[in-house]
């Protein structure tokens, strides 16, 4: 089950609104950090994320640059193979295609744009679409994002990496059932990405006041991509977390990304 020769992986996912040249700097500082990817969210109150991508691949010379994720019921097929293309050509081949079928509450950004939301077959029907189009044409890395059945078969056939979808008080034993049905549906090859909970004191404030969530009760309850701040704890504890489990990619919102800069350098070995 375990992978420990995976490399560690780090990916920063950023939302804020800015100039293309604050994301310039973003980007710059985050290559700086040892972060292998600058991620960025598809909703409608986030930026577009091919246009600031493109002003980070300016800006860079080997960050990676990922939708994450790309919410295929809001794009036609054709209409991600020219964003694909074009940002691969941009980037000179740096650009990861994160996809999956739509997150929560994501109906209201279809509405917004005038487009149909579809049934859950229907917007996985699109996902298998938008990837095979893709690939017909290019080969990106591509990161599925979602955890039916049919989608981690897809995973196992099409994918580099899938994110898997675990709540913010994940606990060990839960992860590693997770894990064992994901190898047990799309095989044992995939890189596997979660995403860091909150550091020390500090969470996201969706996960404060949209959930109610607390530190302490994370810690309570074993979450365990809830991290101290202590880079030599931290270190140690994704480490193991990797020979327990083969996660190896870790995303941290964008928030975290600078506090976080020392444990990315010590894990990414940069």
């Amino acid at each position: 089950m375990s992978d420990p020769g995976r490399p560690f992986r780090f990916g920063a996912v950023m939302s804020v609104r800015g100039s293309a040249r604050e994301w310039g700097e973003s980007a710059r500082e985050l290559e700086a950090l040892g972060y292998s990817t600058l991620l960025v969210p598809d909703t409608l109150w986030t930026p577009s994320p091919f246009l600031v991508l493109a002003a980070a691949a300016s800006a860079t010379t080997t960050l990676r640059l990922g939708t994450w994720v790309l919410s295929a019921p809001l794009r036609r097929p054709a209409e991600v193979v020219r964003e694909t293309k074009t940002l691969q050509s941009l980037s000179e081949g740096r650009f990861e295609l994160g996809i999956g079928a739509g997150r929560p509450g994501g109906e209201r950004d279809a509405a917004a744009l005038g487009l149909e939301w579809g049934s859950p077959k229907e917007r996985v029907d699109r996902v298998e679409a938008t990837v095979e189009a893709v690939r017909s044409e290019q080969s990106p890395p591509i990161v599925i994002a979602g955890h039916g059945d049919r989608m981690l078969r897809l995973a196992g056939r099409a994918a580099s990496t899938l994110a898997l979808p675990t709540s913010p008080d994940v606990d060990s034993e839960q992860l590693t059932a997770l894990v064992d049905r994901v190898h047990d549906v799309a095989g044992a090859d995939l890189e596997l990405a979660l995403q860091i909970t909150g550091v020390g004191e500090e969470l996201p404030d969706w996960l404060r006041h949209q959930l109610g969530l607390t530190p302490e009760g994370l810690r309570d309850a074993g979450a365990v991509l809830m991290l101290t701040g202590d880079v030599e704890r931290d270190a140690s504890a994704l480490e193991r977390l990797r020979t327990q489990t083969g996660v190896s990619y870790f995303t941290v919102p964008g928030q975290f990304a600078t506090r976080l800069g020392p444990l990315v350098g010590r894990l990414s070995g940069t």
